[in-house]
């Protein structure tokens, strides 16, 4: 990828967010814990692409009318917490919101997962400990989303 990656999260995210720069420390950079959450919305602001899950950064890049791909776990978007996008957001969260011929968000998700959702806001830990919800989005659509967008 020829795009700069700003990792964002909180203290407890560094050590996790270190693994991930470690595999390209020019290209990544491990902003978690670093910013407040003003600063982190300012990134967030001039982001080309935010790719999140199910967390208040991805309402902010929707305020922001940035493009977002939301990878959702315990938690779904049809409870209607996807990304809003004002009075052009759908009605519906899987029907698309375009800008220039794209949709704003995306949504990735395991779907038929028997024990998903187990959250309407979403647990630090799996309850059954497999966290399959996230470990089984498939990576390579992650990446072909992202080389669309950009």
């Amino acid at each position: 990828m020829n795009h700069p990656i700003v990792l964002l999260g909180g203290p407890e995210d560094a050590a996790r967010g270190n693994e991930i720069a470690a595999v390209d420390d020019i290209k990544v950079y491990n902003a978690c814990g670093k910013f407040s959450i003003n600063e982190s919305a300012d990134l967030v602001r001039k982001a080309k692409l935010v790719i999140t899950n199910d967390t208040g950064l991805m309402h902010i890049a929707a305020a922001y009318k940035r493009p977002v791909i939301s990878l959702w776990g315990n938690t779904v978007p049809s409870f209607g917490m996807y990304p809003y996008y004002g009075n052009r957001s759908p009605v519906n969260p899987f029907e698309k919101t375009f800008q220039q011929g794209m949709p704003l968000f995306d949504i990735l998700q395991v779907n038929k997962l028997w024990c998903r959702p187990c959250s309407k806001i979403g647990y630090k830990k799996c309850p059954l400990g497999h966290f399959k919800c996230m470990n089984k989005i498939n990576a390579e659509e992650v990446i072909t989303k992202v080389n669309a967008r950009l």
